[in-house]
């Protein structure tokens, strides 16, 4: 009943996020084109493997230890903090003394201060949301972030113009990677006021600070690996295409990812349950959530397919011709990896990363062998088969290893039955039932 309602709050607020994520991606497509807004979330994404890296997945460590109160939150949350400001000071020193010039048409200026503020922004970002998470909070975190992108939203100058005289096309960009420290620095003070009240400026002991990175260090490992399985083709695409291309590309790709949303959100979920101890019936419960979404999404991908070629230069705008065609070819992977994030939560919180690690450096070796044959030949249509080519072996490999554990067959992660929609009815009518009932 907890997991039901839990898993309502999770779809609402992140939903929520996650729609008005893609409605400034398509305002700042349509708004700016292809190559400006293709090098800007290329860009975007160097500063996002840039937080990868010196996140050291801690965020990881945080749900699952907030999760089982085997670590106190105020030692989490202290060193979450002193961490990313000093993370922001060394991408300071390094990207203003060090490092020159990463994209054609970004200037220095911009360069420091979007690459200070987008890396130590998002990790106060991620570390904060990952207390929220293991304490069910899912409206908080997702309505400072949602208040920042409508912001932004409004600041767009379209047409030259913006509601603020000031914001012009030439520094809309110095507000736009602002914003994601200005969303972690109001996410650390909502956790204080909430949950950490009294001031106490205490910090990891050496038995926790060891406990922690024993942990994350798997999740570190792994989350290189997903990230590399993800994006490694933009780098492929930005070397060997022109920048209308790489602009269509990486739109197709961020239009793939709002099929992971809801396979994400409900990630969110299992995993604190896991983690916490919480797995009566799993396999059931794992399975019904994999076919859900099979079917959901085979109807979802079906429709694209059909009115795709006129939807999306209508959408994103008159330079997005070139999607259509790589969208096509990632389908199969859109299937694949749909089914399979709730398995790599699953994996996550009983403390089993090695799974996911393994599965997806098979994708990987697939996917970076394909891309270094292909793509300097056929451009972004063969990123994209590739990437699907190596997510069904992502899936086909951490399908066969549950199924060890959980005998029967594969069938049950893509034939939905109709007892099926008794039971998620069920679900629902006693989530609801459950929140009228705590309101009285």
């Amino acid at each position: 009943m907890q997991a039901g309602k839990t898993l309502l709050q999770s779809i609402f607020w992140r939903g929520l996020y996650y729609v008005s994520a893609f409605i400034i991606n398509i305002l700042i497509a349509r708004h700016f084109e292809a190559s400006v807004s293709g090098s800007v979330y290329y860009l975007s994404s160097i500063y996002a493997f840039a937080v990868l890296l010196s996140s050291l997945s801690i965020e990881s460590g945080i749900i699952y230890f907030t999760a089982k109160g085997d670590i106190s939150v105020n030692r989490l949350f202290n060193f979450s903090i002193a961490w990313s400001l000093f993370i922001g000071l060394l991408t300071f020193v390094f990207v203003n003394y060090i490092l020159k010039e990463i994209v054609d048409g970004i200037s220095s200026t911009l360069l420091v201060i979007s690459a200070v503020m987008y890396i130590s922004g998002n990790l106060l970002i991620t570390y904060c949301a990952g207390i929220f998470y293991a304490r069910n909070d899912f409206m908080l975190p997702n309505v400072i972030i949602i208040t920042g992108t409508i912001i932004l939203i409004i600041l767009i100058p379209y047409g030259g113009k913006s509601i603020v005289y000031s914001v012009t096309d030439t520094n809309y960009f110095y507000i736009y990677f602002t914003t994601f420290f200005v969303q972690g620095i109001c996410m650390a003070i909502a956790i204080k006021r909430k949950y950490l009240k009294k001031i106490r400026i205490q910090f990891l002991n050496f038995v926790e600070f060891r406990l922690l990175f024993r942990y994350c260090a798997l999740a570190f490992l792994g989350n290189i690996v997903f990230f590399l399985l993800y994006r490694i083709d933009y780098f492929f695409v930005e070397r060997y295409t022109t920048a209308v291309e790489l602009g269509n590309y990486i739109q197709v790709s961020k239009l793939v990812h709002l099929f992971f949303i809801l396979p994400t959100i409900l990630a969110t979920v299992v995993f604190p349950f896991t983690a916490s101890g919480q797995k009566a019936e799993i396999d059931k419960f794992l399975t019904l959530l994999s076919r859900a979404l099979f079917l959901l999404y085979i109807f979802a991908c079906l429709i694209l397919g059909l009115i795709g070629s006129w939807l999306f230069p209508f959408v994103f705008g008159k330079s997005f011709t070139g999607m259509y065609q790589p969208f096509l070819f990632l389908i199969p992977g859109i299937l694949s990896l749909s089914g399979i994030f709730t398995l790599t939560a699953y994996y996550a919180g009983i403390n089993r990363i090695k799974v996911n690690i393994t599965g997806s450096l098979y994708a990987l070796m697939v996917i970076l062998a394909g891309n270094i044959i292909f793509v300097p030949k056929y451009g972004i249509s063969a990123a994209a088969l590739v990437s699907s080519v190596g997510y069904v072996v992502y899936q086909i490999y951490i399908i066969m290893i549950f199924k060890k554990e959980y005998p029967g067959s594969a069938l049950d992660f893509f034939i939905f039955r109709s007892a099926d929609w008794i039971k998620i009815k069920n679900s629902i009518l006693v989530s609801i039932n459950s929140k009228n009932e705590s309101q009285q």
